[in-house]
């Protein structure tokens, strides 16, 4: 996604394989302002890419944080 949106609201997460997917779906269903996510380089732990999701509002932060637990 190439979008210009504040950096004030991200959350950074490792994903195993394959659930990147999943958690794009839930963001397009359930993210109301704009959103958009970066892989974060070569840093992984145990194995998982880690990615940082950019949000617009705090609302889609919160909603986003409170899932991900």
């Amino acid at each position: 996604m190439s979008i210009s949106i504040p950096t004030a609201f991200k959350s950074k997460i490792g994903l195993p394989y394959g659930e990147l997917q999943s958690i794009l779906e839930w963001c397009k269903r359930n993210c109301i302002h704009e959103w958009k996510f970066q892989e974060d380089g070569n840093t992984m732990d145990n194995w998982e890419p880690k990615y940082t999701f950019y949000f617009e509002s705090e609302r889609d932060y919160v909603a986003f944080t409170l899932w991900k637990k």
